[in-house]
């Protein structure tokens, strides 16, 4: 099954087990396992999730059919997902990041590092997850997500049960630097005078009902199709307003629908702000890419560690596969192969013998730095 050994392969290479065996380490927990060690869980983690495999009673017969993995019983993936710290994944997903996206990032005429946090829920029914009650009788979980629009790939995830607001985890997700776009569910007026003071720049979508006060006009060149309504710089609230004044772009989307941002990003053109607005979709893409096609929203065990377990397998997954898709593109852009069309085409084993080729003389030059 070369589809499995290519991604087990690139496993190998970016997060090698002496790699996990430091974070075990970390997290004092004792690794003796005969069969399935921490490193083995994790490979059926990463296989599980690209395979869509829908439980651990499913699990125990692929893992069976696949000579690269651990076979056991459904029992034992249970027992192990419920006890591993789920930040031992978590860590080796933050590591792997840190590795891969060093050499992925695209060109966008956007200013500096950009960013985007958002997040997405992720409901069952209340009685499968009863320490996450949400509403309507569902239980949830939310992944908040830095997402770098340069490399198309998150750079920091965190998890918590879905009652809890986005808005907070706005500074545990604040990059040390570059522009961070929001949407209007992380609007805090207090916190954007502070990310002023810090030197955080930012691009967030005010509330329709978001008073500006003192605005003055700024001067604009002529762009021709600009989607840019206005471009000023204003006091932002009514009661308790900002120290800081911002500049507030006011554009409209491909839609027609009028958007209103605010930003302390001021040396570069209203239709770069909307523009860089714009890329915030990416991270919705994201969201619907991982929900589609990997084993995001079927989750196998009810425990906090089994559900954070499972997440942060599918997202190793995602960081491995993307990883991947860039090693095609430079040296084989004849390919032309979209990512969705790539992963497809990687599973079933269908991919052109030059980009296997490839791959292999990749894993083979130990240029993983």
């Amino acid at each position: 099954m070369s589809q499995i050994n290519t991604l087990l392969h690139s496993l190998q290479c970016l997060l090698p087990p002496n790699q996990i065996q430091e974070i075990v380490k970390k997290y004092n927990v004792c690794d003796t396992a005969r069969k399935l060690t921490v490193y083995e869980f994790l490979k059926f983690s990463v296989v599980s999730a690209v395979g869509q495999w829908k439980s651990y009673r499913e699990s125990e017969d692929q893992l069976a059919a696949h000579s690269e993995l651990v076979a056991v019983d459904h029992s034992t993936l249970s027992k192990k997902a419920r006890d591993l710290p789920f930040s031992i994944l978590k860590d080796s997903f933050h590591y792997l990041t840190q590795r891969c996206n060093r050499h992925t990032r695209r060109q966008l005429s956007l200013p500096k590092a950009s960013f985007a946090t958002d997040s997405t829920t992720l409901t069952v029914a209340q009685a499968k997850l009863p320490w996450a009650t949400f509403r309507g009788g569902k239980s949830g979980i939310k992944l908040h997500v830095r997402f770098h629009l340069q490399t198309l790939a998150p750079s920091q995830v965190e998890e918590s049960i879905a009652q809890k607001h986005d808005s907070p985890w706005a500074e545990t997700l604040l990059p040390l630097t570059g522009i961070t776009v929001y949407d209007r569910g992380y609007l805090d007026l207090k916190r954007m005078d502070h990310w002023e003071k810090e030197g955080h720049g930012f691009v967030i979508r005010l509330k329709a009902n978001t008073i500006l006060s003192r605005s003055k006009g700024l001067k604009r060149l002529s762009v021709d199709d600009s989607n840019v309504l206005s471009d000023q710089s204003a006091i932002l609230g009514s009661g308790k307003p900002t120290t800081h004044r911002f500049r507030v772009v006011t554009f409209t989307d491909p839609q027609g629908k009028i958007i209103r941002v605010a930003t302390n990003v001021w040396q570069t053109s209203a239709e770069t702000i909307a523009a860089l607005y714009k890329e915030r979709w990416q991270v919705e893409l994201f969201f619907r890419w991982i929900k589609q096609h990997l084993q995001v929203k079927r989750l196998y065990g009810t425990s906090p560690n089994a559900v954070y377990n499972q997440l942060f397998g599918a997202l190793i997954a995602f960081v491995l596969l993307h990883w991947l898709y860039q090693q095609i593109q430079l040296p084989w852009r004849i390919a032309s192969l979209s990512f969705t069309y790539f992963v497809r085409k990687l599973l079933l084993g269908q991919l052109p013998t030059e980009v296997y080729l490839l791959l292999d003389k990749l894993f083979h030059s130990n240029q993983f730095g």
